[in-house]
């Protein structure tokens, strides 16, 4: 992943971050994680961890679509033979390659 790339991602994060934390309200955010209020406020100022998070989400690609497939459960490798057995029905179209 591209670092300016990352880093306009990150802005992009945390300024996402902030809005939802100022539509919610310090004191309800402080609330649903369990945390006094002040702790809220040094998270977006002196600790800064907003700020650190953003940029740990944005270098994992978190807020990026994930196009991988979990099969969980009972039937797990039937269902996996099935699946590449109809991916080798899938060609390339014609014309490239």
């Amino acid at each position: 992943m591209d670092i300016a790339y990352s880093r306009n991602k990150a802005r992009e994060i945390e300024t996402r971050i902030r809005g939802k934390i100022a539509a919610m309200g310090v004191c309800r955010v402080a609330d649903v994680v369990g945390v006094h209020q002040s702790q809220v406020s040094r998270w977006q100022t002196g600790d800064n961890v907003v700020s650190k998070a953003a940029k740990l989400l944005a270098a994992i690609g978190f807020d990026e679509p994930d196009n991988s497939l979990v099969i969980q459960g009972e039937g797990t490798a039937e269902i996996a033979k099935m699946l590449t057995e109809m991916l080798g029905f899938i060609r390339e179209p014609k014309g490239t390659a």
